[in-house]
C-alpha cells in the first residue's frame, strides 16, 4: 500500500509493537532480577532491547524518507541475524536460572532457541515468526503465574526438572 494514510499505519504499528516489546522484556527481565535475583540475562536482555528500539528507528526513518527503504531491507537482514543469535544465547544463559521460573523454564528456554535458530536461516524466517509467537505465549503464562504467587522474601527451592 501507498500514500500517506499507509505510512501512518505502518509507523503505528512499529511503534504499538517497540512498545509491547520493550514492555514485556523490562517487565522479565524484572522478574528475573526482583523475584529470582537472578542478573545473568540482563546483558542479552539490554541488547535485544537496543537492537529493537534501533531497528525500529530505522524502519520509522524509512517511512520517512523512500531512499533508506533498501539499505533498511539490507539491516533488517542482518538484524534477524543478530536477534536470532542473541536469542539463542539469551535462551542458554536463562537455563542457568536455578528455579523452574513455575515450571516453564524449560520450554521457554528450548522453544526461543528453535525460534533463534529457524531465524538465523533467514529461509525458515516465517517459521521462526511462529514458534516465537509461542515463545510469547508462554512468557505470558509465566507472568499470570507469577501474579498469582505473591513474592517472599524466601525464594522457593524448587528444582527445575
Amino acid at each position: 500500500m501507498e500514500g500517506p494514510g499507509a505510512r501512518v499505519a505502518q509507523a503505528i504499528l512499529i511503534l504499538v509493537g517497540l512498545g509491547l516489546f520493550v514492555y514485556l522484556l523490562s517487565s522479565l527481565r524484572q522478574l528475573l532480577n526482583l523475584r529470582f535475583r537472578f542478573h545473568d540475562a540482563d546483558i542479552y536482555i539490554s541488547y535485544l532491547l537496543w537492537g529493537n528500539i534501533s531497528l525500529s528507528l530505522f524502519h520509522l526513518l524509512s517511512l520517512l524518507n523512500r531512499e533508506f527503504e533498501s539499505a533498511v531491507g539490507v539491516l533488517s537482514i542482518m538484524a534477524y541475524l543478530f536477534f536470532g543469535i542473541l536469542s539463542i544465547l539469551f535462551a542458554r544463559r536463562l537455563l542457568r536460572l536455578p528455579y523452574s521460573l513455575y515450571g516453564l523454564l524449560k520450554p521457554y528456554c528450548y522453544i526461543t532457541m528453535v525460534s533463534g535458530a529457524c531465524i538465523i536461516t533467514v529461509v525458515l524466517l516465517p517459521v521462526g515468526i511462529l514458534v516465537g509467537a509461542i515463545t510469547d505465549v508462554i512468557l505470558g503464562i509465566i507472568f499470570f503465574r507469577a501474579a498469582e504467587e505473591p513474592p517472599s522474601i524466601d525464594l522457593p527451592r524448587t528444582p527445575i526438572g
